[in-house]
């Protein structure tokens, strides 16, 4: 038993050696000029990786992908989160293989269950989606090493004349699955590179969901560590009441499909809030349903407030999970213009954080070398 608990202690170590990184994510809601800006102008503040999400009913995020790609120079584009349902694996590969071409081998792929499928009157069962999705990692992974053996899945089939029939620059591309499902973990520790958690800043969930992550990894992942990464909605300003309020009119878009993670999080998802909140969001009224969100809400489910809150709360989650990656989603903050909400989180958070883990970094180093 003492064997046990010791194992379970040594997941939570922080290696000193850490490097985290920072990611943008875009919706499909913007002209293609303002992409090819926009994309630049996250590249030249240093974050490390822009996804563009693949939310249905929005601009595509393939080609939106792409367009940045040819206009920028070294930093990782990918989808956020794409799904076998709406587009086979084949097609998901195809593009996945392209961006990478146009991007010089910049490409990640971001797979999940995916959402919205009330839209298109589509089944959602938690089987059917986990299943789904584990189908179409194993099959991407298969088009992008040219493999021609058969496939035969549960949702997805491919026969020996399903290969790509031109070179890929790769033939792994990494792979990121994006969920807060505890079963999803796993499969991402077993099949993948990074595991992107959405919407979830508890300490508890987050320690739980990563021991998940660790269970799944071979011995070989164990030595190389996949990334567990961290993010969602975020609204950060100097006015810890606007940030609130701002913060609310974008979850009421996504709140309807959060309910898994709002349990989890210890909220009723049965309460007459909660059912107007995914009433009005279904309708398109999201400014009708945005009164229901509660600041708790907005407390637990996504990164908002001021600074020095947004600080002392990624600090918080870093000093204690194995955190590699942080995500930072719309609407980022109160000022009209992406500009200065990007500027203000790279000012007021991301370069706080940066200086002390590298300087905490550099101490323990060198209490290393004296010992």
């Amino acid at each position: 038993m003492a064997k046990k608990n010791q194992d379970s202690e040594d997941i939570f170590k922080i290696p000193e050696d850490r490097e985290l990184k920072f990611y943008v994510a875009l919706r499909g809601d913007k002209t293609p000029r303002e992409y090819i800006r926009i994309g630049k102008l996250i590249e030249a503040l240093g974050f490390d990786r822009i996804y563009v999400y693949d939310d249905l009913m929005y601009r595509p995020s393939w080609p939106i992908l792409n367009l940045i790609a040819r206009n920028t120079e070294w930093i990782e584009l990918g989808p956020c989160v794409v799904n076998g349902f709406y587009v086979h694996p084949a097609m998901i590969a195809e593009n996945a293989v392209f961006l990478d071409e146009t991007s010089d081998c910049r490409g990640v792929l971001g797979l999940g269950r995916g959402a919205f499928f009330d839209f298109l009157n589509m089944d959602n069962d938690e089987y059917r989606t986990r299943k789904g999705c584990e189908e179409a990692i194993h099959l991407v992974k298969r088009f992008f090493k040219k493999d021609s053996t058969p496939f035969a899945g549960d949702y997805f089939n491919a026969n020996e004349k399903a290969v790509l029939r031109w070179e890929p620059p790769r033939s792994s591309i990494p792979i990121v699955l994006g969920s807060w499902n505890d079963k999803m973990a796993v499969i991402a520790g077993q099949f993948c590179d990074e595991l992107q958690i959405a919407e979830s800043w508890n300490l508890n969930l987050l320690r739980e969901l990563y021991q998940k992550f660790h269970s799944g990894f071979t011995q070989e992942k164990r030595s190389i560590t996949p990334y567990f990464s961290i993010g969602g909605m975020s609204c950060i300003s100097l006015d810890e009441k606007q940030a609130y309020h701002r913060a609310k009119r974008t979850m009421a878009v996504y709140l309807p499909y959060l309910k898994g993670v709002m349990s989890k999080s210890g909220f009723d998802v049965n309460t007459e809030a909660v059912k107007n909140i995914e009433y009005h969001s279904k309708l398109g009224q999201y400014e009708k349903a945005a009164p229901f969100i509660s600041d708790y809400m907005v407390k637990t489910l996504s990164l908002s407030g001021n600074p020095t809150q947004v600080v002392d709360k990624l600090d918080h989650l870093i000093s204690n999970v194995n955190i590699r990656g942080i995500l930072f989603s719309p609407p980022y903050g109160t000022a009209a213009r992406i500009d200065e909400n990007l500027e203000l989180i790279v000012d007021k958070v991301i370069t706080p954080i940066k200086s002390k883990y590298i300087q905490n970094r550099d101490q323990s180093t060198a209490t290393s070398a004296q010992s």
